[in-house]
Order: C-alpha cells, then sequence, then structure tokens
C-alpha cells in the first residue's frame, strides 16, 4: 500500500515494516525519529505507533486520527485515502516498461526455467508482492510466487502462446490495478476483488501508481495479438 518516504520500506508482503502518516507522509519508525523526532498528539497525547492512528498538524498542533474524527474535522480512513491518492496522482508515470530478466528480481529464475532455447525476454514488469508480466516474442508470462500461487512458498509460470490471446486490458481501481489476458476460455475479474485476482492465472495486479508501466507492457502484448 505505500513506502518510507526515507528508507522505501513496504508494509506490504512477508517483510512488512509498520508504517504511519504525518503530515500526508509516510514514515516507518526508525524514520520518524531521525526525522521529525518525538511527537504526540496535542489533545490526548497519543504516541506514533503505541496505536493505530496517524497524525496530522490542524491550526499549527499536531492531531492524531482519533482526535480529528472526535472533534469533527477528518476520518481516519478518507485522511489515509487522501494521501494514497495524493501520492498516485504526484507520481510521475513510467515512460517505458522495465525490460529484461534483471527486474524481475526473486522471480527472475522462475521465469528463466519456463524460457525456450534463445528465447529473449523483451518486457519484464513486477506487479504487487509475488506477481509480475513478461513478454517475448513468442510467449506471454504470468508469474506468480507467495502467497499469488496459492501457498506461501510456491512459484507459479503461467504460459501463453500468442495465438492463445485475442487481447489484453488494463483495469484501473482507486488504489489498485490490474493487467488482464484475455482468451478463449480466459475468465474476466473485477479490480475491486484484489485478493482474488492476485491468484488469477491470467492477470497480475499493482498499485495504481505503477499504471503508466503497466500501460507500456500492454502496447508491446497488443503488438502481438
Amino acid at each position: 500500500m505505500a513506502n518510507c518516504v526515507k528508507c522505501g520500506a513496504s508494509n506490504l508482503g512477508m517483510g512488512r515494516t509498520d508504517l504511519l502518516i504525518v503530515d500526508e507522509t509516510w514514515y516507518c519508525k526508525r524514520c520518524l525519529n531521525s526525522t521529525l523526532g518525538s511527537i504526540s498528539c496535542a489533545k490526548c497525547g497519543n504516541q506514533p505507533f503505541r496505536s493505530g492512528e496517524h497524525f496530522k498538524t490542524i491550526d499549527g498542533q499536531m492531531l492524531c486520527t482519533d482526535c480529528m474524527e472526535q472533534a469533527g474535522i477528518m476520518k481516519k480512513y478518507d485522511y489515509v485515502m487522501s494521501t494514497v491518492m495524493a501520492k498516485a496522482k504526484t507520481a510521475k508515470p513510467a515512460t517505458q516498461a522495465p525490460r529484461g530478466l534483471d527486474a524481475l528480481g526473486a522471480m527472475k529464475d522462475l521465469l528463466e526455467k519456463n524460457l525456450e532455447p534463445g528465447e529473449e525476454v523483451k518486457v519484464a514488469i513486477v506487479g504487487n508482492t509475488g506477481e509480475a508480466l513478461a513478454c517475448s516474442s513468442k510467449h506471454v508470462f504470468i508469474l506468480k510466487s507467495g502467497m499469488a500461487s496459492g501457498s506461501l512458498t510456491g512459484k507459479k509460470c503461467i504460459k501463453y502462446r500468442w495465438n492463445q490471446i485475442t487481447g489484453a486490458e488494463i483495469k484501473a481501481g482507486a488504489l489498485y490495478g490490474l493487467i488482464e489476458l484475455q482468451g478463449n476460455g480466459l475468465p474476466s475479474h473485477d479490480v475491486r476483488n484484489v485478493s482474488q485476482v492476485k491468484q488469477a492465472e491470467n492477470a497480475v495486479t499493482f498499485l495504481i501508481a505503477k499504471k503508466g508501466g503497466f500501460e507500456e507492457a500492454l502496447k508491446t502484448i497488443n503488438k502481438h495479438v
């Protein structure tokens, strides 16, 4: 969902780090302390990471989201979502999808095992935790690992020849999006059901801030279908 503005730590996946928002900025505990020092709510004394609250400066006073809700200023959910969406809108869209096997990180070996001799990857892009998509001149690959593959330690590569694919589509929601391969017998998915789509064999989900990169990948797919 988010990354620490200083160190990049994520609050998603197996290695997740607790994050909170202070004045529309995400911090992990270490980076918050080194950047802002000790802060607390001016009304109730609530401190970061001692509760599930986020913080915002209102009229010169630092308030936690619980006190903001009680005062009728802003609901906690609205504050979190406004911060997430503001980040998505200001993120620079990728002008080109990441290319080559190195873009896949831990899933590089999985894809290499499924390549034919001499087959060269043209596009590779990572989605949400445990998901990736790759294309060559022969195939389009959907890669799943961890819970996206159906088990904590599982890995799965679904390979389609281009003559099996009739098209592809990006579906964008408020926070998440998906890229979906279309063809005879391939299911259609609802972007609002991200947990279900994560395990789909013809779709990859991603944070909406990464939409630009997937749009470039979609161009490559459309050249082959």
